[in-house]
């Protein structure tokens, strides 16, 4: 009963942060780990967990995705593609290059937790200059949510905030629009993601549902009250952990 709390109340975490500012399935790799699962289970139980808290942050954003033009909803076919891509790639990996790729990873996702702001604040710089959407400049957007999405659906963290640095490229202005998208892009992610994995029965159920409760909830509050809170405790939070999380998965045996 104590493990089924710590993990609702881990996935609430795990919602909010993704909800509010990105990067929050670093938080569930210490515990699933501790749990003796293998990686590649704990990566595909993550991504599980995480596509739910996406849903509920889309459905707090509903208001702002309301009043988006529908031009830009075709985001989702790249992140559907790459998804799918990602997570193939993924099941093709074993668990003692896991061993070295995801602490890796977590690290780049640290970094562009850490980064975020100035991540953004360089894409939204630019914006003015790349809003005519000619052809060449809708195959590079295309393109790179794509890759996007391949990181996302072969590891679950950090992917969100790429996609919000991307978005900024766009003319929307409103950080609360972008963010709905960047969240229903994290949705269509995660979930194609999710459908792969559980094809291939990589998902421990048994400790997801609990970290899908957790989310849902964490994810839906965030999507209500991230216009109130500073993101830069919740970013600084993220990468203490996830440096402590790499360091943790490098010394740790198979």
């Amino acid at each position: 009963m104590l493990i089924y709390i710590l993990l609702v109340l881990s996935g609430l975490a795990t919602g909010f942060i993704n909800s509010v500012a990105g990067g929050g399935g670093i938080v569930l790799y210490p515990i699933l780990q501790i749990l003796g699962l293998p990686l590649l289970i704990t990566n595909a139980t993550i991504t599980a967990a995480s596509s739910f808290g996406s849903l509920s942050s889309v459905y707090g954003y509903k208001k702002y995705l309301k009043k988006l033009p529908k031009r830009y909803f075709l985001v989702l076919i790249p992140c559907l593609i790459g998804a799918v891509i990602g997570s193939t790639l993924l099941l093709h990996t074993s668990n003692n290059k896991l061993k070295l790729i995801i602490p890796a990873l977590i690290l780049i996702a640290v970094i562009l937790t850490g980064l975020q702001p100035e991540i953004h604040r360089i894409f939204f710089k630019r914006k003015a200059q790349s809003r005519k959407y000619n052809p060449l400049y809708l195959i590079i957007f295309s393109s790179t949510i794509l890759l996007t999405a391949i990181y996302g659906g072969y590891f679950g963290a950090g992917f969100g905030i790429i996609i919000l640095a991307i978005l900024g490229l766009s003319s929307m202005r409103n950080i609360q629009t972008l963010n709905g998208l960047k969240n229903l892009s994290s949705a269509v992610i995660t979930l194609s993601a999710t459908t792969v994995f559980s094809f291939h029965h990589l998902i421990d159920w048994h400790y997801a549902e609990p970290l899908i409760i957790g989310t849902i909830l964490g994810g839906y509050i965030g999507s209500k009250i991230s216009a109130k809170i500073p993101t830069k405790y919740i970013r600084l939070t993220v990468v203490v952990i996830g440096v402590i999380v790499a360091i943790y998965l490098l010394i740790k045996p198979v």
